[in-house]
């Protein structure tokens, strides 16, 4: 083909125009094409929270804990009648539980003293009133049993003054409840007042006096020994050396005026006693004149 005819062909295709049904077609194509591409765009990934599954026992483990502990703090604020004050008592009688043997009568009597406060504030729930004026008399009685308990004099000493310094106010406190029967609790208010104050008494003079009385219980014990050797003859050689040191060094502490020394050693043999469980005690107290 020559470069003529080349040409002419190429104007005649100049020439050509597209019909409509062409014209449609194509732009029908075009906004199909750009419509797909407007839709394809990148999607937003929300935060997920399918972790807090796998810590759901540990988060209802702890919100259970933290209803507990308010509960727990609310209810010592309650007086009896109220739906938690049950809560508050299981509490003050956990802590004389958890208390210590010789300090175990001053937590006692701190919490008597904090229950007849309760007591003192309520104007009503007369039967509840009542169960609390109960429970405080048996504290009371118990106390001074408890004090008595407390093996080193010095000790028991201690916390019976402890106690009585608590107590003093009980008085005061009962005289300001409703309660019914506030005879009876200020009698044995009274009462146990008088008994601390006569333990207290008693314990000095026998600290302070403890030559002669020492004297009295070391001669008694070694009496018992010298009377049933063949009963000690049957305990364990440990326990039978215990008795025979604490004898002679219960004797050279009285010798130099060692009392507190002699008591516990005296209160050791005691023990050992106790725990053969002889049906014949020994006498350690002072003879009455």
């Amino acid at each position: 083909m020559t470069e003529k005819e080349l040409l002419e062909q190429l104007n005649e295709l100049k020439s050509i125009k597209p019909n409509q049904n062409w014209a449609s077609w194509l732009l029908s194509n075009i906004l199909t094409k750009r419509h797909e591409q407007a839709i394809v765009r990148p999607r937003v990934k929300l935060v997920s929270f399918s972790f807090l599954h796998q810590y759901q026992k540990a988060l209802v483990s702890a919100a259970f804990v933290v209803l507990f502990i308010s509960t727990f703090a609310f209810a010592q604020t309650t007086l009896p009648g109220n739906l938690l004050y049950p809560v508050k008592t299981l509490t003050q009688n956990a802590k004389i539980a958890l208390a210590s043997k010789d300090y175990k009568p001053v937590v006692r009597m701190q919490i008597t003293k904090a229950r007849l406060e309760d007591m003192a504030k309520i104007t009503d729930q007369e039967q509840a009133v009542a169960l609390m004026s109960q429970n405080i008399q048996k504290d009371l009685q118990t106390i001074p049993q408890e004090l008595k308990n407390i093996s080193k004099k010095q000790v028991a000493l201690q916390m019976s003054k402890q106690v009585q310094d608590e107590a003093k106010d009980l008085k005061n406190l009962s005289n300001n409840s409703l309660n019914k029967n506030i005879n009876n609790l200020n009698q044995n208010i009274d009462e146990f007042q008088d008994k601390v104050f006569a333990f207290i008494f008693s314990t000095e003079e026998e600290i302070n006096q403890c030559p002669t009385s020492l004297q009295d219980k070391l001669a008694n014990l070694q009496k018992y020994f010298t009377e049933n050797i063949q009963i000690v003859a049957q305990w364990s050689p440990d326990e039978i050396t215990k008795i025979r040191t604490f004898l002679a060094d219960i004797s050279n502490d009285i010798k130099v005026g060692n009392c507190l020394e002699a008591m516990e050693k005296i209160e050791s043999i005691n023990q050992i006693l106790q725990i053969h469980s002889l049906d014949i005690k020994v006498e350690t107290s002072t003879p009455e004149n």
